[in-house]
């Protein structure tokens, strides 16, 4: 995570862990958290939020605030995936969407 997003550090809140920082895509400046939980990690994905939303049309509203609904090139795998393939998924999403 140091090496790929030097501007994203980890957090923990109670149950929920994560990461949160700043990325600059396309000369705007988003801020980004991948947030699961200590109980859930890592069989549950962690959700991704940004903030300003670039667009409104690829986020889940479930009655908090909205997360990113994405598709992977692949399935989540527990034993595989990390927080920073989630990152990535930001990243990927901004590169596209971000302005």
């Amino acid at each position: 995570m140091k090496e790929s997003f030097p501007n994203v550090r980890p957090f923990r809140n109670g149950d929920r862990i994560g990461f949160h920082g700043t990325l600059l895509v396309r000369g705007r400046l988003f801020r980004v958290q991948a947030i699961g939980t200590v109980h859930g990690y890592p069989s549950i994905e962690p959700r991704v939020y940004i903030s300003p939303h670039p667009e409104e049309h690829h986020w889940y509203r479930t009655g908090g605030e909205p997360y990113l609904c994405y598709q992977r090139n692949r399935v989540w795998q527990p034993g595989r995936s990390t927080f920073a393939s989630c990152i990535a998924v930001a990243v990927r999403y901004l590169q596209e969407y971000g302005g």
